[in-house]
């Protein structure tokens, strides 16, 4: 039997196989055909392990086209990987790939899978605040493990003790500078999507955007701390994001002031292109085009 698996993680691979005893052909094995012809042609009847013929797809095109011409000649059964659907399509290969890019649920899922293997419950927060700093499945696998050895039931303080991210610079300062409408956020979001998922870019843009539309219902040139507290306190919205968004100089720094860039009519016309951008993802548009043309848009005043 040949089984075909669209796999490209350690994680969901090893949990396939587990159980089972195999003799492994990689990429880098050497001698991989003459091995294989030992595999396949032997005369010995004893012995013989199902085969695990590891990421096909980074094999030498000779070797995967002798590979195909005689896969039939071995009598046990055989695991092709490959991270490239085309290579083993003919084979009605099994999809243990992961999620699509803008599936969040499909992410969440596999942190919860995870953490059950582990033994931990970890809150919703918790999970995003692990898939906000790697969505590598393996990473995941590797940080829930230690996570595990500390604590079965974790704090959201635990995980982002434990929890490194292995993003480039945090999406704080990018989103600043986006409603601020500075160009230089261009650059920022370049750096920022090599390592943060774009659809959890996109989704913490729409969240602050809910954020700012709320509080443009009482705009002052100056708040006073007072002025923060309150704002906090009526709307529920932290602190340090409502200081923040209303330029209150924190520790003797000025910054801009949001709401006097923004007002009712951009708010709802950024939220609706927010809105539209992630169902054109959802249809298949590339996620890492639709962000950055989205905020291109934006920060150099093509809606005004």
């Amino acid at each position: 039997m040949i089984k075909a698996l669209l796999v490209d993680s350690e994680w969901k691979l090893s949990r396939f196989l587990e159980g089972k005893e195999y003799s492994t052909v990689r990429p880098d094995t050497p001698s991989k055909i003459e091995r294989l012809k030992l595999e396949f042609f032997s005369n010995s009847l004893f012995g013989k392990k199902d085969l695990l013929l590891k990421s096909i797809d980074k094999w030498e095109k000779e070797e995967r086209n002798w590979l195909m011409k005689n896969l039939s000649s071995y009598d046990r059964n055989i695991f092709i990987t490959s991270e490239d659907p085309d290579l083993i399509k003919k084979f009605g290969f099994e999809d243990l790939s992961s999620p699509k890019q803008w599936d969040i649920n499909g992410w969440m899922e596999e942190i919860e899978n995870i953490c059950r293997f582990f033994g931990v419950k970890i809150d919703e927060k918790g999970k995003e605040l692990i898939l906000n700093r790697t969505w590598n499945i393996d990473l995941m696998a590797k940080e829930i493990e230690k996570i595990s050895i500390f604590s079965k039931t974790p704090s959201y303080e635990d995980i982002e003790k434990i929890v490194p991210s292995y993003s480039a610079p945090f999406a704080f300062d990018f989103y600043r500078r986006f409603f601020e409408r500075d160009p230089s956020s261009l650059k920022s979001l370049k750096d920022l999507i090599q390592d943060i998922h774009p659809m959890i870019i996109l989704r913490g843009l729409e969240k602050t955007a809910i954020t700012v539309g709320k509080l443009l219902s009482d705009v002052k040139t100056e708040y006073s701390w007072d002025d923060v507290k309150q704002i906090s306190k009526s709307f529920s919205i932290p602190i340090p994001q409502v200081a923040d968004l209303v330029g209150f100089p924190l520790g003797g720094k000025k910054r801009k002031n949001i709401l006097q860039i923004w007002d009712y009519e951009k708010i709802n016309g950024l939220i609706e292109d927010f809105q539209d951008a992630e169902i054109r993802i959802k249809n298949g548009n590339d996620p890492f085009f639709e962000i950055i043309n989205l905020v291109s848009k934006w920060v150099k005043g093509g809606v005004l």
